[in-house]
Formats: C-alpha cells, structure tokens, sequence
C-alpha cells in the first residue's frame, strides 16, 4: 500500500490554529523520543501502516505516544522546536478533553512535525453536510471513477474511523464528494461515511466498537488503525456525537463529578449488575488503586457480563468477561441514558 497522501495545504510554521493535514497524526510525548523505527509515522505523507509493519513486539510497547490526531482535526499551537532536522510543534488536539488542559480548552497536549500540519482552512463549499469515516478504514479517491471502482487504483489516502469531512452528493452513483480543511477535494464510496446519529443509545455504542474485534493494540492509538483502551472507547463515543474523556481515570472520573472541559458528564454504576450496553467499565491493577484500563459493556452472557476492550500490546481488541481480564473491577460511567 503507498503511503496515504496529505492535501499539500501551507505549513503550519507555528501558527496558533493549525489543522492536521495527513490521514492521521501521530502525537508524540517529545520529539527527542522518537526513534528511528518511527519515521515513517513523521513523513508527509505519513505512512502509517507501514510504521505499524515495521516494529516489532517490543518496539510497538516502546512507542513515545500520547495520543493521535485525525485528519482535519484542529490543534492549538504553543510553542515550536526543532529538532533532528524537523521542525516540530507542541500542541493541543481539540476534542480529546483531559485534566491536563488547565486552560480548559478541551485539549490533549504532545508534539507533532510541523510538515503534517497545515494553517489554511478553507470554508466547505455550499450544499456540504458532515459525515464521518463509518468504518475502520476507509480509502478516499482522487476521481469519483476510481472511488465508483475501489480497489487501489487512484487511491489518495486511507483515513481512519470517525474523520469528519464536509461532504456533498457525488457527480457519480454511489459517490460522494468530501472536502479538506485546506481546500483539497477527496471521493469516497457513499458507504463508506455516515452522519452522526441524532440520538445514538447504549446498543450503537457496542455496535460500532464490534466492528473493531481483532484489531491489534496500540499504545498512544486512537484511530482505526489501531487503539488503545481509552482510545477505542473515547473514539467510538466520538463518532456518535459525543465527546468523553482521552484517558481512562478522565473516563471513570466524570461518571463522579470530575469532568474536564469539553467533556460530556456521566453518572457512576456501581455494580456490575445495573450495566447497560455501553456504559463504559473501569479497573485498577491488583497491587493499585488508579484506573488504568476501561472498556465497553455488551452484555451478561451465561451469567457473565461482558465487555469489548483493547487489552494490551500484542492482544487484539476483543470481547470476553468482565473478571477474565486480570485487573480489578472499580465501577463504571454511564453516558448515554438510552
């Protein structure tokens, strides 16, 4: 597969507002961090899929991530650096709330290379309506007759779950016509986005974190191509419209009054006898108290309650019993009161 391609808009150069400009950014806690093996994950275009191909078990622990940004995302920018011959930006990424953000912006901070960013923003063309990416993946197109076909051929990009795009109806069946922030025009199968429920319920919740059973762990992920545990469960909320909490304490927390800024608020579950699908369920480690892992509650099956979850590096995103996962169950947050 090539490496998906960016939409060639101005370079950030440390501009307050800047938008991602390649399929998905990786976030990184310091550039001084970022190995060899990480390059590909630094290029415009950013070549994401082969950075996950290339390192090995250990290495995919090691990775210096804090979070990810989808394409188009809006960051704020605060200070730059260069370093190892890139100039990078610190930055905080909109939607992806966190107690962190004193500022209360709504943000989660890290550090990305300035070239996969871009300052030019362009307003949507009349007539556009939201949809974002329904699938784990989605290839967007150059021409509407190479979207119509699929396949590689004239693929401009491989965009992740839940990137928003301004779309309209397509000059082909089957079609739409989606746009970048920095003015770039994408094709994509019309099955490929959807529109953001007006009032999504528990059941859309395990629905749409189904679609990513088998899905390899990745530390810092929040994109199809890989989560994890409070990235698979933060994203999939996203996608229904309702923003929560980057990390998993953050989750748990603003089921207790602890919300940070951005964040929709929940309501604490106690027992694993009153869950609903989609609560999202927290626990701590044996020999600790703070949350470190979360996942999404389906269903009680044969007595057991389940959960889907992106357990750790090296295991797959997965649906198994709540008390199979080795950690200690605390409680849960509720967001969703359908």
């Amino acid at each position: 597969m090539l490496p998906s391609s960016s939409s060639a808009g101005r370079p950030c150069r440390g501009a307050p507002t800047c938008y991602v400009d390649v399929t998905v950014a990786q976030v990184w806690v310091s550039p001084e961090q970022v190995r060899p093996v990480d390059a590909p994950a630094t290029t415009d275009p950013v070549d994401i899929r082969g950075w996950l191909a290339g390192m090995s078990l250990d290495e995919r622990r090691d990775v210096a991530g804090e979070t990810q940004a989808l394409h188009g995302t809006r960051v704020t920018v605060d200070r730059t650096l260069w370093q190892g011959g890139l100039l990078w930006d610190h930055v905080w990424v909109d939607g992806q709330p966190t107690p962190r953000d004193e500022a209360g912006r709504g943000a989660y901070p890290g550090w990305i290379p300035d070239r996969q960013l871009t300052s030019e923003h362009r307003r949507a063309p009349g007539g556009t309506h939201e949809e974002r990416v329904a699938r784990p993946t989605a290839r967007g197109y150059a021409t509407a007759q190479a979207a119509r076909a699929g396949g590689e051929s004239g693929q401009a990009g491989e965009y992740s779950y839940n990137t928003a795009f301004p779309v309209k109806s397509g000059p082909l069946p089957g079609v739409v016509t989606a746009f970048s922030p920095s003015g770039g025009r994408l094709f994509f199968r019309a099955g490929d986005l959807a529109r953001v429920p007006a009032a999504p319920s528990g059941a859309d919740v395990v629905a749409a974190a189904r679609a990513f059973l088998g899905l390899p762990y990745l530390w810092s992920g929040t994109s199809g191509f890989g989560y994890d545990c409070s990235g698979l469960t933060g994203q999939v909320y996203s996608a229904l419209g309702v923003t929560i909490p980057r990390d998993a304490q953050p989750q748990f927390d603003a089921g207790g009054g602890q919300v940070p800024a951005g964040s929709a608020a929940g309501v604490r579950i106690t027992g694993t006898q009153d869950l609903r699908p989609g609560d999202i369920v927290a626990f701590r480690p044996a020999s600790g108290t703070a949350v470190t892992h979360v996942g999404i509650y389906t269903e009680t099956r044969n007595g057991e309650p389940m959960m889907i979850n992106s357990p750790r590096t090296g295991d797959p995103v997965r649906e198994e019993p709540i008390g199979s996962t080795g950690r200690v169950y605390v409680g849960a947050t509720r967001f969703l009161t359908r």
